[in-house]
């Protein structure tokens, strides 16, 4: 499966190691954004994907595969490894002409030393590194601070997806008293931005009368002196509300994550159908594709959003969206991408700080007005990834 007529000796050797194994729908629609650049890059090229539960990857990749052929219109190669398996990352690293951390936020995982001890091995062998699309933070702990200035160092080539994580890790380098060269760090979008904008060349938005919404469980990494309890209760009063305004339209709780490791959605969503009792409130309990997430934000009358890419997601295909951000306050990671794409404040009135604000249902305002996308500052945004790679090319022995 997934093999071409292309002879091995001939393709662009890349091994991705990131947060695969646990991957939301965000971290699958990061994924097929890198696809996308690569093949804009590269003629040939095959990847290994390092994940720390393959079993898993080797379904969502099943489940999307169709997906990427519909975005770069030819099989690709991809092999599945498991990355806490020391020997296998090594055998990865060796084969591979550049060793990618693909997107995700470098933030207080233990898994984050698996991506220094890569990029370290990676330079000793003269292997290029490259980290494309991270996010910076959040960051409470000074051990995994230094580990992100590590691999900052070492790599090669470092394209951050938002300049909220440039300042981030600008702070990083001036703690540790390091050099900060500007204009070797650069700032794109999120991979998921070129994944969505691939997409919405194949599909048209068909309006339907539903609502759909995406939630989860307050993570306590994100803010360690919080009570995550009143925020939860918070969340569920905010989608009774929703729910009684708009009694005439379905209430569709969207999971952007469906594995219990990194917090399945499902869990919180159907708590709170179930709390609720509502005829008009349905939980998506059956697993979606990469594609089917966008179809529904993309279709919907409107959309609510909480997990990071499904604003992301909701904000590209149809701008008809409200936001509910768990991140750091006027730090995080959806406050930088909305900082980056809404330069004139469109989302001010249709966003709610989780942590700084009051949660009410009373952003729902305003549902006929869209936000419209400035597509042409995106994609030239966007061409950072390519011309970067393209001074990244396949190793000559």
């Amino acid at each position: 499966m997934f093999v071409n007529n292309i002879e091995n000796d001939e393709r662009m050797k890349i091994t991705i190691i990131g947060w695969y194994g646990t991957e939301t729908i965000g971290d699958r629609a990061i994924l097929a954004g890198l696809i996308s650049f690569f093949n804009k890059t590269y003629d040939n090229f095959e990847i290994k994907l390092g994940s720390l539960y393959p079993f898993f990857s080797q379904r969502t990749i099943n489940e999307d595969y169709s997906f990427y052929k519909d975005i770069i219109k030819k099989d690709i190669k991809i092999d599945i490894f498991n990355s806490k398996d020391s020997k296998e990352l090594l055998k990865a690293i060796k084969s591979s002409d550049l060793v990618v951390m693909g997107g995700g936020p470098l933030m207080d995982l233990s898994e984050l030393f698996m991506v220094e001890y890569a990029f370290k091995k990676a330079k000793k062998f003269g292997i290029k590194t490259a980290l494309l699309g991270c996010g910076i933070g959040p960051l409470f702990h000074k051990k995994y601070r230094k580990s992100v200035l590590n691999i900052s160092l070492i790599s090669d080539l470092t394209i951050l997806r938002d300049n909220k994580s440039k300042d981030n890790l600008k702070e990083i380098y001036e703690e540790f008293n390091k050099f900060f060269d500007t204009d070797l760090i650069v700032t794109s979008y999120d991979p998921s931005v070129e994944c969505t904008l691939e997409y919405v060349k194949l599909n048209k938005r068909d309006e339907k009368e539903y609502i759909a919404v995406n939630l989860r469980e307050f993570p306590l990494e994100y803010n360690k002196k919080n009570d995550s309890k009143n925020i939860n209760d918070e969340l569920k009063s905010f989608i009774k509300s929703l729910v009684e305004k708009y009694k005439d339209k379905e209430i569709k709780l969207i999971p952007m994550h469906y594995f219990h490791i990194g917090g399945d959605d499902r869990f919180f969503l159907n708590s709170i159908a179930l709390e609720l009792k509502k005829d008009n409130i349905t939980v998506q309990n059956s697993n979606l594709t990469l594609k089917e997430t966008i179809e529904v934000y993309q279709n919907s009358y409107f959309n609510v959003g909480m997990r990071f890419h499904s604003v992301v997601l909701q904000t590209i295909v149809s701008g008809k969206n409200y936001v509910l951000d768990y991140t750091e306050p006027k730090k995080g990671k959806i406050y930088g991408f909305l900082s980056d794409i809404d330069k004139n404040g469109f989302y001010d009135s249709r966003y709610i700080s989780l942590q700084a604000d009051v949660i009410t249902a009373d952003i729902i305002q305003n549902t006929d007005k869209k936000f419209v996308i400035n597509e042409m500052e995106i994609i030239d945004r966007l061409k950072i990834y390519t011309e970067k790679l393209k001074g990244i090319q396949k190793l000559k022995f």
